[in-house]
């Protein structure tokens, strides 16, 4: 071989190593893309990576950052950084990634047999380091409908419980719901679809008395079931006025609902109760016994109720105690007739048109003064009680005897409130006048300023009437004694 052949060899040899480290592998390609170490071609078959199941995964040895293969679990590719396997979409090892799965899509709410819904959801942390997932409503829910997630949040993996509540007020319908679940920077939606089932609804138009809910609502609808409970709402509509001509019949009355019916009341009106009548007098002759009458109820709940007032629930005002006392006689006879002595004041009646104690009539010694009447509707006032304070002489033979009344009849209490125990005081005065001849007439004072005690403890006032009464069922206004511009009274039992 000669030199010239064996140096040809040589270059040949040098060539072909450094060809070979700038070599590219091509498959189905004849020039590979001059980026790539590896280009591959194909239009029927694709790259198939190693296909491995996260045990498998995780028994690799000393895997080197940037290695890759397809999790046959999680249906993913995965790569490792050199700290941590991550899913291709993934920024770092703690990213937040979970799974929700709710337990239904839609549910009903048909405000009778319950007045709420649950949706559990299942939460599943797949990625990073344990850690809270929040979740919220952020569709705008129709008035009348709550909700409440718990535990919110949620951490980690575990399950999240949503409540949602109607009241008859919400509108029936079909409502799509959007619930959306954060952690980090991933985000997830469910839409649940709630359905609220329709309420009968009810319209007091004219002003009435001593109104009858059920009455009303089987009479609109004939074809309804007492004995089934129902969802019913109930207006009152402005400029309407639902009042009472007796204390013992409420002004506005559920009436025969089912007890288990799902009750709401919308005032935009007057509910008034009936205010009570102040006492006449203490004469257990006439069956009197001087107390003011307890104020009639405004409204007088049945069933459960949610009461939404924008106008007026006054209970009546309770009448005031007489301060008058009498002794009499019933005769007998073709025409009977009752002798008295009587003294006093009546009581005046309570707000919401009770009226003043006012004594029939009645033959003898009688000094009284019947309380005043109350006036009614929304600027009602109750009634003052009866007022005596004027001298009162008898002659007997040569004595004149004098009796000085300070009396004031109870007056009528105000709209929920109850009237007012009055005062009662007499005195007693004796002069004997003798008539001296060449002298006159001289006054000798026997007796002055006794005081008469009342024959009997001082009668009572009445009571205010409730502005709404229970009767052991619920009610969204809390029990207590209210005083102010649109409810007056009790509510409670």
């Amino acid at each position: 071989m000669n030199k010239t052949y064996s140096l040809l060899i040589v270059f040949f040899i040098i060539f072909i190593i450094i060809d070979n480290i700038n070599a590219q592998v091509g498959i189905n390609i004849l020039y590979p893309d001059t980026s790539a170490v590896l280009h591959l071609e194909s239009t029927d078959r694709g790259f198939l990576p190693p296909r491995l199941t996260t045990a498998q995964r995780d028994n690799i040895f000393q895997p080197k950052a940037g290695l890759m293969i397809y999790n046959t679990q999680d249906s993913t590719m995965q790569y490792f950084n050199g700290d941590c396997w991550l899913h291709t979409y993934q920024k770092d090892c703690d990213e937040c990634f979970f799974d929700v799965v709710p337990s239904a899509t839609a549910g009903t709410i048909d405000r009778v047999l319950t007045d709420s819904i649950q949706l559990t959801i299942d939460v599943t942390q797949t990625n990073g380091a344990p850690q809270y997932i929040a979740f919220a409503i952020v569709s705008m829910l129709p008035n009348g409908v709550t909700y409440n997630i718990d535990p919110n949040p949620q951490f980690s993996t575990g399950t999240v419980t949503i409540t949602f509540y109607a009241t008859p007020f919400a509108a029936d319908g079909t409502f799509p719901i959007v619930i959306q679940a954060l952690c980090g920077g991933e985000v997830q939606n469910i839409i649940y679809s709630l359905t609220l089932t329709p309420c009968y609804e009810v319209t007091v138009l004219n002003t009435t008395q001593e109104y009858d809910l059920s009455t009303q609502l089987y009479a609109e609808n004939p074809t309804l079931n007492s004995s089934i409970p129902v969802c019913v709402v109930s207006y009152v509509s402005s400029g309407v006025t639902v009042s009472s001509t007796d204390v013992t019949i409420p002004a506005y009355d559920v009436g025969n609902l089912h007890p288990n019916s799902v009750l709401a009341i919308v005032n935009e009106g007057n509910i008034i109760g009936k205010g009570g009548d102040g006492g006449i007098a203490y004469d257990p002759a006439q069956g009197w016994d001087g107390s003011g009458q307890d104020g009639g109820t405004a409204i007088n709940l049945t069933t459960d109720a949610t009461i939404l007032n924008n106008f007026n629930i006054y209970g009546g005002g309770g009448g005031g105690s007489a301060m008058a006392f009498s002794i009499s006689y019933n005769v007998g006879g073709p025409l009977p007739f009752t002798l008295a002595f009587l003294i006093g004041g009546g009581g005046g009646g309570g707000a919401g048109g009770g009226l003043g104690g006012d004594l029939p009539v009645v033959i003898g010694i009688v000094y009284y003064t019947p309380g005043g009447d109350a006036t009614y509707g929304q600027f009602g006032v109750p009634g003052q009680g009866g007022q005596l304070n004027t001298p009162i002489n008898f002659n007997v033979g040569p004595a004149t005897i004098t009796l000085n009344p300070y009396v004031i009849g109870g007056d009528g209490g105000d709209y929920g409130y109850p009237g007012t125990q009055g005062v009662f005081g007499l005195t007693l005065d004796v002069i004997v006048n003798i008539n001296i001849p060449f002298v006159g007439t001289i006054s000798i004072p026997v007796v002055q300023g006794i005081n008469i005690p009342i024959p009997v403890p001082p009668p009572a006032a009445g009571q205010g009437g409730f502005a709404v009464k229970r009767n052991g069922n619920s009610c969204n206004i809390p029990d207590n004694l209210y005083n102010n511009s649109n409810l007056r009274g009790q509510v409670g039992n």
